[in-house]
């Protein structure tokens, strides 16, 4: 009976496991503009609990121009970490204006240390860790993405 259970149990983890790996994410175009330049990310959206949720994970590298945006279904306060994250990440949080509030450089694979700032947000952007200091993308910068209030 308890061999029946287990295998009942470890299928079923198995099974939610194999379908919330396979997701099959949007893909969109963003825009990023600074005080000087624009750049263009080729990005995947993150829209659901289920895509936020596996995000970046188990990748071993993403392209320079491209990334991962985090949209979330009202303003709040966004805690990102890095679990099962195989490469450094740039994560750039962001108003619901398209404004850039933070950038958090060059996280640490596979920490679970939470990061994040203590203010409402509407979405994240994840790319490649040393992009934005390399492009000079800073805080007040924009991300030109239909998602957001266009303030820009």
């Amino acid at each position: 009976m308890r061999v029946l259970i287990f295998l009942l149990i470890y299928s079923f983890i198995s099974i939610n496991t194999l379908q919330a790996d396979n997701i099959e994410f949007k893909k969109d175009v963003l825009l990023i503009k600074t005080k000087t330049s624009k750049y263009t990310f080729n990005i995947e959206l993150a829209i659901s609990p289920q895509e936020r949720s596996k995000g970046l994970m188990n990748r071993s590298n993403i392209r320079q121009n491209e990334g991962m945006l985090f949209i979330y279904p009202k303003n709040q306060i966004i805690k990102m970490w890095m679990k099962n994250t195989l490469i450094p990440l740039d994560m750039i949080f962001i108003k619901d204006n398209g404004e850039i509030e933070k950038i958090i450089k060059m996280t640490t694979p596979k920490d679970l240390t939470v990061l994040g700032p203590e203010v409402k947000l509407k979405a994240v952007l994840e790319i490649n860790g040393g992009i934005s200091s390399y492009l000079n993308i800073k805080k007040g910068d924009f991300v030109m993405y239909k998602s957001f209030s266009k303030e820009y």
